[in-house]
């Protein structure tokens, strides 16, 4: 809290008088006027000078803060001017200089036809790029509404792709900031751009395989009731059955083992860390093949699907968890794959 002893002794002497002026008690006051020698008496009541000077101050005061409000726009809108000129300038020169191969213009003696030739090639190129750039940015856009849509159907929440995009920010990945510097690419071209470039690294962080090749699924993600208690819970993950007799299970995406041991629920459960603060779970297996700290790409085998630990029958359980929060495995791999076979076979 500021005091009126730590603002300088000018500014607490006008606080001072404000204060006073606003909470003074006013008395009655007469006025006295002599016209022609008759005598006029004036009153002017206590409430009615502090109602004047009140509403003096409060008109005083919007008044400062208007004009402080128009000066500061002013200043901002000098600034903003100033800063498309320094961009249509560097626009100019960066197509004077591509229109001259690279050569300085102090270097070239242009005649008056070699001038308005220039101009001309200056001209066209100029009109190229924004109608490229124009172009692009509508692709552009239509690919974020795309993914957009995919994510909303995979059911990430707001705060699991966060959870993503602040892994990605943590993991050493910096800001491009060839967009800002690039005097075309400016303004809603790059605010499209970045877009689609933070929704392509949600997109890529998510596995793109099931741990089984051919499976069935037994259980799916979401309320139900556990198969051994009856009792109604949340099933964080999918159970898988295997539709053939290769029981190996293999991770959704590459990474590394942090966690290769029996838990008392679980059985034999493997936890695979991904990038961008994604993990799998697989649990109820038979056997554990990998231990912590172990690289392990989609090709290579974690375990076997088993019967460990609380389970009913042979089958494979399968958590995708971001942040620690369980996500729908089957949704989010068949967003993923979806989006990655777009951008991998481009119409």
């Amino acid at each position: 809290m500021i005091t009126l002893g730590t603002v300088p002794t000018k500014m607490r002497v006008f606080t001072r008088f404000l204060v006073q002026s606003w909470t003074r008690e006013y008395q009655d006051a007469r006025i006295i006027l002599e016209q022609n020698g008759d005598l006029r008496y004036l009153n002017i009541p206590a409430s009615l000078q502090r109602l004047f000077v009140r509403c003096t101050m409060v008109t005083t005061g919007l008044m400062l803060v208007i004009i402080i409000f128009l000066a500061s726009t002013s200043i901002n809108l000098f600034t903003s001017r100033a800063r498309l000129e320094r961009s249509h300038e560097e626009v100019y020169r960066a197509l004077l200089n591509s229109a001259l191969d690279g050569k300085d213009v102090q270097d070239v003696q242009l005649s008056e036809d070699q001038m308005v030739a220039l101009a001309q090639t200056i001209r066209d190129r100029d009109m190229s790029i924004r109608r490229f750039v124009d172009t692009s940015m509508v692709a552009v856009t239509q690919e974020n509404d795309t993914m957009k849509s995919q994510l909303d159907s995979s059911g990430l929440t707001e705060k699991i792709v966060k959870i993503i995009q602040q892994n990605s920010a943590n993991g050493g990945l910096t800001p491009d900031n060839t967009l800002s510097d690039n005097p075309l690419l400016r303004g809603k071209v790059a605010d499209e751009l970045s877009t689609n470039r933070a929704l392509r690294e949600v997109l890529y962080a998510l596995p793109t395989s099931m741990p089984i090749i051919n499976y069935s699924v037994s259980s799916d993600f979401g309320i139900r009731k556990h198969p051994v208690t009856g009792i109604p819970h949340f099933h964080t993950g999918v159970d898988l059955l295997t539709a053939t007799n290769d029981d190996n299970v293999h991770p959704v995406k590459p990474g590394i083992i942090v966690m290769a041991e029996y838990h008392s629920t679980y059985g034999n459960t493997v936890v695979v860390r991904h990038t961008n603060g994604v993990e799998s779970l697989y649990a109820h297996l038979s056997g554990i093949i990998v231990k912590v700290g172990d690289k392990v790409s989609m090709d290579d085998i974690i375990g076997k699907i088993g019967n460990s630990g609380v389970s009913t029958g042979k089958h494979l359980h399968l958590e995708i968890l971001v942040g620690g929060y369980p996500v729908n495995p089957q949704k989010v791999i068949r967003t993923a794959q979806y989006v990655q076979q777009i951008h991998q076979n481009p119409q």
